[in-house]
């Protein structure tokens, strides 16, 4: 953390803090620690999905976001104002156009450093190198990498307590949860049947989907379908033609983007597809690559979205 002192804004929400911390650790039953030293201005400590305790001074004014799942989710809770960078596939809310680019998978540290960041925040697939390189120059990282809705909204109510506002967290995490709870009162009901059901995002060198343990296999499984990857051995497999073919899924979801060459006819036309129950009666579906991909608040928009293709009984 850089030697600027707390501002005066950070001061006057200390007290706020204390008791939003000690709720919000206890909401989320062990998802992050938190702590504070208000009498000396020590600042508080949060433990991020990488198990790493990271100590702020005080509440980040200027924040770096270097994946678009984080960047999403601080300018929902009302942080936007706080982000001064971004990653260069941040490009949603329509505010981040606008901001500096700094890199994706290989940050210009130059650039960061001369933003002058209190706080990086990054998720899944980020160059730690550089990062830990940046920490040795007084600037703390956040990683977020959640794996399900669940922890979308743990990490909404996180970001809250980091940057100030934890009302607007509270009250986002709150209208998400009410969404996900009334898709799951229709989708899981026992007497709905649970169709198989294969996404996949990218067909390079293989096809590719999600496997156990990723928020992919938590959507389906929350929107009432069966992942027939569930059982592969890691959480974004690659998977042979031969092996979507003896699964059979009922539903095909393919991911739709500017770097996505997937369409309905690349089913189609795939030899010995044309046996899939999916294909056989024409159940594939586009869905936006940012919708599935990035954990934000649009994960809910995706989990209503992947509910009615699966159930179209459902929403008539």
């Amino acid at each position: 953390m850089s030697s600027r002192g707390m501002s005066k804004t950070s001061k006057t929400v200390w007290t706020v803090l204390v008791v939003a911390l000690t709720a919000v650790a206890a909401f989320t039953g062990g998802y992050f620690v938190g702590a504070m030293v208000a009498d000396t201005g020590e600042g508080f400590t949060v433990v991020d999905d990488y198990g790493r305790a990271v100590t702020l001074e005080a509440i980040p004014e200027r924040i770096v976001s270097i994946a678009p799942s984080p960047t999403e989710i601080l300018f929902a809770i009302g942080a936007g104002p706080q982000v001064v960078g971004v990653d260069n596939y941040s490009d949603y809310p329509e505010e981040t156009l606008s901001l500096t680019k700094v890199g994706d998978y290989t940050l210009n540290l130059e650039t960061i450093a001369s933003l002058q960041p209190d706080l990086i925040v990054g998720g899944d697939l980020v160059p730690l190198a550089q990062l830990e390189q940046l920490e040795s120059q007084g600037i703390p990282y956040v990683l977020l990498a959640d794996r399900t809705l669940e922890d979308v909204l743990k990490t909404v109510r996180l970001a809250g307590v980091i940057t100030g506002h934890v009302a607007e967290a509270d009250e986002v995490a709150d209208a998400l949860s009410e969404r996900i709870e009334a898709v799951k009162a229709k989708t899981l009901d026992p007497s709905v049947v649970k169709p198989r059901v294969y996404i996949e995002y990218d067909e390079f060198m293989g096809l590719w989907t999600y496997g156990p343990g990723s928020f992919g296999d938590d959507l389906i499984t929350a929107a009432g379908g069966v992942n027939i990857a569930h059982n592969t051995s890691s959480e974004y497999p690659m998977v042979e033609s031969e092996f979507v073919i003896a699964q059979n899924p009922e539903v095909i979801v393919y991911t739709t983007g500017p770097w996505s060459t997937l369409t309905e006819d690349t089913y189609i036309d795939r030899p010995g597809w044309d046996v899939i129950d999916a294909v056989l009666t024409g159940n594939i579906h586009g869905m936006d690559a940012n919708l599935i991909s990035r954990y934000g608040p649009r994960i809910v928009d995706c989990l209503e979205l992947l509910a009615e293709i699966i159930h179209p009984e459902l929403y008539p």
